[in-house]
């Protein structure tokens, strides 16, 4: 068995040496199997019967020995001195901490951090690596704030593997103080045409009285937080808060917390955060145009109102039904469109078509949005099937007519025939008998006075 070949078998040996290696054998092998390499590489088979090349091939392989036992030999401590600030922003807190004493002065290695914090707004961690020994980061205030963070350490200290440190833990609970229902409920928020936005709530169930609310936000261009601008009030009571659009930046956290004072017992303040994108609701469209084609088709186009959403953050959706006579629904259906125009089918079987057309953000500007009210409705009659219809209800009055006339008829000739029976004259011939005896009267007193 030639050297290289004894050399290898004791690679084998030291590979089974642990069923379970640990990283330091696992470097040592690796070592020992790279240098054996670079021997067949270099035809070292016949080098290896030279004495001299086989002490140099003892001395490198404990140089690197050396090395790789050096390195497993550092141990990596956590970061120390983490601490939690709130500067009063109603959500944003500096995470701080220091460097490992341990590893203060060593200079052959770099050193990051390797930082998780847990979002309450998504239920997950959310991991960071950085060199700074701080981290800013969003925290929903009624909820424990949990945050780890761990040493990594990489470079020639190392024989360039990084190493981790364990977990040093932090973890802060809320300051909910006061009864659970004596939160507000109900909180929601809406911008206007990105003009103004109103943010209203409910008086909670359990609030003692006499109390009064107080809101009080913070976004990145403040530097403290500060009170509602204008409170919208109910029976009193403070139940609201409209902020101007001068104070409303878009794709930010605007964030919120509304508290309550009574005189009776400390109530438990709510925080929300909000990007304001998301909360716009535009104008109502005012005028809906419709253009019927030569193929009894419809054009439906319609204006949009004047305000501050540009026109490529808005979708539509256009709401059509049909009608036939008498008013009776044939069909109803909804299409969702980014153009301010859309083509209906042919109206057949049906005597009129309806429209109306509503807007709202499109998600290239906002992940979500509320609709605007809906426009008035919009009616093109088919102009052929009111000929239809008109003439129908004409011939229909003509008939009723006609035979209201025969039935009268009929009915005038059974009273004149029932008249008949109880007197053997007329009613006209009755009157021409007493036109002649007026007369013959007349003329015998005419005779009178001559004698």
């Amino acid at each position: 068995m030639n050297s290289v070949n004894r050399a290898l078998l004791q690679t084998k040996v030291l590979i089974k040496f642990s069923e379970h290696p640990s990283s330091a054998d696992a470097n040592i092998v690796l070592l020992i199997a790279q240098f054996f390499n670079r021997v067949q590489k270099r035809g070292a088979r016949r080098m290896l019967k030279s004495k001299m090349w086989q002490l140099t091939a003892i001395l490198m392989l404990i140089s690197d020995w050396s090395q790789c036992i050096k390195s497993q030999e550092i141990t990596v401590d956590p970061p120390e001195n983490i601490g939690i600030d709130d500067p009063g922003h109603l959500g944003p807190l500096y995470i701080y901490w220091t460097a490992p004493t341990s590893l203060t002065n060593l200079t052959a290695c770099s050193m990051r951090y390797h930082l998780e914090y847990f979002n309450t707004y998504q239920s997950r961690w959310t991991v960071i690596r950085t060199v700074r020994t701080w981290y800013r980061a969003q925290f929903d205030l009624e909820k424990e704030v949990r945050v780890r963070i761990s040493t990594l350490l990489k470079g020639a200290c190392t024989n360039g593997t990084e190493l981790k440190s364990p977990f040093t833990e932090m973890v802060l609970p809320p300051n909910n103080t006061g009864p659970v229902g004596s939160r507000v409920q109900g909180f929601g928020c809406v911008f206007y045409q990105k003009e103004f936005m109103e943010c209203t709530w409910e008086t909670s169930l359990e609030e003692p009285t006499p109390s009064q609310y107080s809101l009080y936000y913070w976004h990145r261009e403040m530097e403290q937080a500060e009170e509602c601008p204008q409170y919208i009030h109910s029976n009193g009571v403070r139940t609201g808060c409209k902020f101007t659009e001068e104070s409303l930046p878009e794709f930010s956290d605007f964030n919120i917390c509304i508290n309550s004072s009574s005189p009776k017992v400390v109530l438990r303040s709510a925080f929300f955060s909000l990007q304001i994108q998301n909360y716009v609701k535009p104008a109502a469209i005012e005028t809906v145009h419709l253009e019927a084609s030569p193929d009894r088709r419809l054009q439906v186009q319609w204006d949009l109102p004047n305000e501050r959403i540009p026109r490529h953050c808005l979708e539509y959706e256009v709401e059509a039904r049909e009608e036939g006579v008498g008013g009776q629904l044939l069909l109803q259906q909804r299409n969702v469109t980014n153009e301010m125009t859309l083509t209906s089918l042919s109206m057949d079987g049906a005597q009129r078509k309806c429209f109306r057309v509503r807007s709202r953000m499109h998600h290239y500007c906002a992940d979500r949005g509320f609709w605007s009210d809906w426009s008035r409705w919009s009616c093109h009659s088919d102009t052929e099937s009111d000929a239809v219809v008109g003439s129908a209800v004409i011939i229909g009055i003509i008939i009723s007519v006609l035979i209201l006339s025969l039935f009268g008829w009929a009915l005038w000739r059974t009273w004149k025939a029932r008249e008949g029976e109880r007197m053997p004259f007329g009613p006209l011939h009755k009157l021409m008998e007493y036109s002649k005896e007026l007369s013959a009267h007349s003329n015998f007193n005419k005779t009178r006075e001559n004698q």
